[in-house]
């Protein structure tokens, strides 16, 4: 009897020492949720430069179930989750961006971060839009003015092509230019320009400018020059002259050397104007006029043009003298039928200094000088330079 009750003693010894485990256990969680106070860790994906007026993604994560406040200007989204993720719409300038969260026990955390938002460049293509054989054509690429420089994204590359092909482009403070020579013996028709702006948020849309080309038709001019002057022009004389050219071409560097406005080398009476469709001599073959020829004493000073450097400076059998100046962005200057030279090649001249004197040399029948403005070796109507930084040239 006694070892029963024992027995049965023990049991309920040991059901005693079990509830009190569970009550002691019970006891132990209960303390732990009320005492974990343990303010949420918080994790933010969001990017430091967005574009201003787009939308961009974050991604806010605790690591416990929260409530999520997060603000950006006047954007306020609330949300009880581990994780978040919206969708917002950039503002221009730097705002912040705030995340609060507050667990189930009031613990809370707080991140905030600066978001610059950049605005987009506004590029803007400014070109003729008809032009005539022999035009120069000057495209400029500017930004919005009204943007200060310092909130816009950043460019990373620039390019304007014709008709596909690439024109290299020049920067300048006041934006890109490019230079570009239409052939005298250009064919009418659309060319196409078109501008492409990638900046660090990505591609901008294409801008497309169409400029029309138109020939030139004038009447043939008959010269009539004396068959010993024209015995000048032999296919040895136009070798050597034709290799000095494309030296002198290949040292031109893509940055200009001049900041002024061109001038007229020398006061005199226009003779044979720019693009003459011309016969040296009766059934001959017709050839255009390369430059403007302005008839003036011999011995009359030639001023240049502008700021340069003599990378021709000699006689030659059809030239006569010849002196050519390179003024930077593929453009130079040329100059013929020089009496005298006053320059070497490799010297330095500024805007208005004299190169030479007025003569008749090589292929001319009287004191001229032939003027010619080429960009990459295309000749250019020269008298739409004088004044002008970049030619402007308008037509109807």
């Amino acid at each position: 009897m006694r070892a029963g009750r024992f027995a049965w003693g023990t049991g309920r010894v040991a059901w005693g020492v079990g509830l009190a485990a569970v009550v002691v256990s019970l006891g132990v969680g209960v303390g732990w949720a009320v005492r974990d106070t343990t303010p949420p860790e918080l994790w933010l994906e969001a990017p430091a430069r967005v574009a201003a007026g787009e939308p961009f993604e974050v991604f806010v994560s605790a690591s416990k179930p929260v409530t999520f406040v997060l603000r950006y200007g006047d954007e306020r989204i609330e949300r009880v989750a581990e994780e978040l993720r919206a969708t917002l719409v950039a503002l221009a300038g730097r705002a912040v961006l705030q995340v609060d969260a507050v667990d189930g026990t009031g613990a809370g955390a707080l991140l905030a971060r600066e978001i610059d938002g950049r605005r987009r460049p506004e590029p803007r293509l400014e070109a003729p839009a008809v032009l005539e054989a022999g035009d120069p054509l000057v495209a400029w690429v500017r930004l919005d003015p009204s943007t200060a420089a310092a909130s816009l994204a950043e460019v990373r590359s620039l390019t304007l092509t014709l008709d596909g092909e690439p024109l290299p482009l020049l920067a300048r403070p006041d934006g890109w230019v490019a230079l570009r020579g239409v052939a005298l013996d250009a064919a009418p028709g659309t060319w196409a320009l078109t501008l492409r702006l990638v900046d660090e948020f990505g591609p901008l849309e294409p801008v497309d400018w169409p400029i029309e080309v138109r020939s030139n038709p004038r009447p043939v001019d008959e010269l009539n020059v004396p068959a010993g002057t024209l015995a000048l022009v032999t296919p040895a004389a136009r070798e050597e002259e034709a290799a000095v050219l494309a030296a002198a071409l290949a040292r031109v560097p893509p940055e200009p050397r001049w900041a002024e406005p061109f001038l007229l080398p020398v006061e005199g009476r226009d003779t044979s104007g720019f693009g003459d469709p011309r016969r040296y001599a009766p059934g001959g073959n017709v050839s255009y006029h390369l430059g403007a020829d302005i008839a003036a004493p011999t011995g009359t000073p030639i001023l240049a043009t502008n700021d340069g450097i003599v990378r021709v400076a000699g006689f030659y059998p059809i030239k006569g003298g010849w002196v050519v100046l390179d003024h930077g962005q593929r453009l130079t200057s040329h100059h013929f039928h020089l009496a005298h030279i006053d320059v070497a090649v490799g010297d330095v001249v500024v805007r208005g200094d004299v190169i030479g004197q007025v003569g008749s040399t090589g292929l001319s029948t009287g004191p001229h000088l032939h003027w010619e403005m080429r960009v990459d070796g295309v000749p250019t109507d020269p008298m739409a330079w004088i004044g002008q930084r970049y030619p402007l040239v308008v037509r109807p």
